[in-house]
């Protein structure tokens, strides 16, 4: 089973995240990054959308990533969602889930792509502790 990806988000979220991910991991095939910029609507989104989802039709699944719940983005891509079977939609992207989820597409296929992939976008948040990264030094073992 093939997966496409496309990445979307308010402003230049969607090129902003892929640039960081293109640097790190290289350019992605099969992955769109889909921008809402001030001056587009949500008709102007929706189009762009569906000219998306048909270039990557060939894949048997297309993943959806959305910066956050309930925004424009989002909505739009929800509506599709809800008519199409061969669509995930996930909200609140973040750039350690989004790696994870192209290493999977990578080296593990299709069948365990998205499969807890929302715990990893939330272990990718924490609050950085000085002194937890000062015992990891002085030990050099792995206290984070």
């Amino acid at each position: 089973m093939s997966t496409g990806i496309i990445v979307m988000g308010h402003g230049h979220f969607a090129s902003g995240i892929t640039s960081s991910l293109e640097l790190i991991m290289g350019s992605q095939p099969d992955y769109e990054a889909l921008d809402f910029p001030a001056e587009s609507d949500k008709e102007d989104l929706k189009k762009r959308l569906n000219t998306v989802l048909e270039r990557l039709e060939r894949n048997e699944q297309i993943i959806i990533l959305a910066d956050l719940f309930s925004g424009t983005p989002f909505n739009v891509a929800m509506e599709i969602v809800t008519e199409e079977p061969n669509l995930k939609l996930y909200y609140g992207l973040n750039l350690g889930m989004l790696m994870e989820l192209i290493s999977r597409r990578m080296f593990q296929g299709d069948a365990e792509l998205s499969e807890g992939l929302i715990e990893i976008g939330r272990q990718q948040i924490g609050l950085f502790d000085p002194e937890a990264m000062e015992a990891y030094t002085e030990t050099g073992e792995d206290e984070l």
